[in-house]
């Protein structure tokens, strides 16, 4: 459940498919790092962004705030 209480979720993950770009921003109010990326195609890699995607949502919230999925 989000920290936040009017909403489902606690961060968005941006992708645009045109520029080969994402990002992710944590919506949580004590989230020390409230943004991360962008990663892009160009500069990273078509891999890295896919893998960023892939993993942004488990590898957030473990880092930051020391949730582990079980």
């Amino acid at each position: 459940m989000s920290s936040i209480p009017h909403l489902p979720f606690d961060g968005v993950l941006f992708v645009d498919m045109v520029k080969q770009r994402a990002r992710y921003e944590c919506l949580r109010p004590d989230c020390p790092q409230r943004r991360v990326g962008p990663v892009t195609a160009i500069r990273d890699g078509f891999d890295t962004v896919r893998a960023f995607v892939a993993d942004i949502r488990i590898q957030h919230p473990a880092q930051y705030h020391g949730e582990t999925t079980t």
